[in-house]
């Protein structure tokens, strides 16, 4: 196993996977793009003009986001090692290129197309059925015009600047309840999956985890047989993070991270491997670990600066988490993690402190 691990990016993930790094014996240094850092204490932080040192000071490179400059990436993936590989950053960072590879493979998403302009996306009505509207999304990163748009009609396509193309497509659908599922996968393609978590969301912005999720089995088995495919199918080495709605009964993929993500975070302390150390492993060379899980876990984010007047007590134990950032209207500042045996009294105890910290759903 390597002992020397990059990261490139500064911020609460990257945090959290140097704390579990260095309680590895692993020596990290950072390189920091354009956040403020928040990795003080945990290695050295280079900046993008030190390029150079940070990638003689690392054996391994990961990242803790997907949307970082080619020619970065392509220079830690040819000078040092990059996990994940850049191919499954670059296909996974896009949402279209997401959605055509999830196609590829026959995984189920909602229907979707790619639209270059108001013309193509007017056509795309024609294969929709009546009255179905489209959820419009800009499909590259750097555009501040806004978006997402909803498109009710065909012409209603003119809502989109020009500049806003081009655009992901996707038909509107009823969602029933929102999951999620972690996947890691080694060097030598052994994978693991995490257990599945069920997603509490405001406004768009996931503010709680509730595991395990109420979920029959044999969707749970669907959902940890989509991850398994896509991972090998990318020769994907790390932690990867598989958003699912369910629609109609069904279980259709929303949205892939190719890295740790915040619906794992409830893994820290939880398991035996958390999705951290979990990733740190795999990066660096390490097989893949299975989680031992017992019980059940919450999670419960702490957004603004509101924090919880009181914490469950009795069997249910606490952990709080915070990263050290400024405060911003809905800005993730950290999280309370909830544990115990019984499935149901950690479920009421998290839905409890999500109600007081941010109102009823």
């Amino acid at each position: 196993m390597k002992q020397r691990l990059g990261i490139i990016g500064c911020g609460q993930l990257s945090q959290m996977l140097a704390e579990a790094a260095n309680r590895q014996g692993v020596q990290v240094v950072f390189l920091c793009l354009d956040e403020t850092p928040v990795v003080a204490g945990l290695g050295p932080i280079y900046q993008r003009d030190q390029l150079d040192v940070f990638l003689q000071s690392a054996d391994a490179i990961t990242v803790e986001r997907e949307s970082i400059d080619d020619d970065i990436l392509q220079r830690a993936r040819d000078e040092v090692g990059l996990a994940p590989g850049y191919d499954a950053l670059v296909v996974l960072r896009e949402r279209d290129t997401q959605k055509a590879m999830l196609d590829q493979l026959g995984i189920p998403t909602s229907p979707w197309f790619r639209a270059a302009g108001t013309a193509e996306l007017r056509a795309g009505f024609e294969g929709l059925p009546p009255g179905q509207g489209l959820r419009c999304t800009r499909t590259f990163r750097g555009y501040a015009g806004g978006g997402p748009w909803r498109v009710a009609t065909a012409g209603d396509a003119d809502v989109i600047p020009e500049a806003g193309y081009p655009v992901i497509a996707e038909a509107e659908i009823d969602i029933e309840r929102e999951l999620a599922i972690i996947v890691a996968r080694d060097t030598n393609g052994a994978t693991v999956t995490y257990p599945m978590t069920e997603n509490i969301m405001r406004n768009g912005i996931l503010i709680g985890s509730l595991v395990p999720a109420h979920v029959a089995p044999d969707m749970a088995a669907e959902a940890a047989d989509h991850a398994r495919s896509l991972v090998n199918a990318m020769d994907y080495v790390g932690v990867l993070a598989i958003e699912f709605f369910i629609t109609g009964g069904r279980l259709i993929v929303n949205e892939i991270a190719p890295r740790v993500h915040n619906t794992g975070h409830w893994t820290i302390g939880a398991v035996g491997a958390d999705q951290f150390t979990q990733h740190v492993g795999c990066v660096l060379g390490a097989p893949v670990r299975d989680p031992i899980f017992e019980g059940a876990a919450a999670m419960v984010n702490l957004l603004d600066d509101t924090l919880p007047a009181h914490l469950p007590d009795g069997p249910v134990r606490s952990l709080i988490q915070t990263y050290g950032k400024g405060i911003r209207k809905g800005r993730k500042l950290g999280h309370v993690t909830l544990l115990a045996e019984d499935p149901e009294l950690v479920r009421e105890k998290a839905l409890e402190m999500v109600s007081a910290l941010h109102g009823e759903g």
